[in-house]
């Protein structure tokens, strides 16, 4: 699976109160509204179609972590007023989500140079875009100065050489996708759905707490579980669609 080592955390007693703390209306219905019975179905290790399918799921996760980071952005303008605080988060929304290497490789790993060499051009391709699109006027010249669209490189070079909230991002998306790897390949064939739920959705919340020191992703924890399931129930119709016949 690709597992890297758990970075170090400082979470206390009072993170794992607000982890297991009770469930939004919304956050409920989601859950509710899940069908993980499908995962029963999903392609085993060492199966043609094992490969093309998690990586459909990684991609569809990893996409949906970039678009809430980008609604947090667009509503914590004032991160903006802390530039370094803010390049980290500015390069993870604009790297690509990753295609995957075959076998068993679904996320950018922190731990292979040439992964994040290719995050980090597939970030300075679109960032200069991104910050031209940035509404900055209500903010000073000084705040604004850095992140004019043609600073976007120096941008991507200090993330480059000071990652470690980047790492920290990517590595969340590793031990999410580690998470999925194992609750169907290995956790619901031997210790069945129920118990396989509660330790998918435990570690699903703790990572998404773990996923940035400025903003808590926890929340999101079922919808990017509703979004995984529904990425392989979309790969499998397509894998067992019946191929196009032109009519005679």
């Amino acid at each position: 699976m690709g597992k890297l080592i758990e970075m170090p955390s400082s979470e206390s007693k009072q993170e794992e109160r607000c982890l297991l703390s009770e469930e939004t209306p919304t956050v409920a219905a989601i859950r509710d509204a899940i069908d993980f019975s499908v995962w029963l179905n999903a392609p085993r290790e060492r199966t043609a179609a094992y490969f093309p399918t998690y990586s459909a799921v990684s991609k569809a996760m990893q996409a949906a972590l970039r678009g809430w980071v980008r609604e947090w952005f667009a509503a914590n303008m004032e991160i903006l007023q802390k530039p370094h605080t803010a390049y980290a988060v500015l390069v993870y929304q604009c790297t690509h989500p990753f295609s995957g290497r075959p076998t068993n490789i679904f996320t950018y790993e922190i731990q292979q140079t040439d992964m994040l060499h290719k995050a980090f051009r597939s970030a300075a391709n679109k960032l200069g875009r991104y910050l031209k699109s940035m509404d900055t006027k209500r903010l000073s010249w000084f705040t604004r100065e850095h992140y004019f669209a043609y600073r976007s490189k120096e941008v991507v070079t200090y993330v480059y050489k000071n990652p470690r909230a980047l790492y920290r991002m990517l590595h969340v998306e590793t031990m999410l996708m580690d998470a999925i790897l194992r609750f169907s390949i290995t956790d619901l064939p031997t210790i069945g759905m129920e118990q396989s739920l509660i330790k998918l959705r435990r570690t699903f919340r703790t990572q998404l707490h773990r996923f940035s020191e400025q903003f808590d992703m926890s929340p999101h924890s079922e919808e990017l579980l509703r979004i995984a399931t529904e990425a392989l129930v979309w790969k499998m119709e397509c894998d067992n669609a019946e191929p196009f016949e032109n009519a005679a």
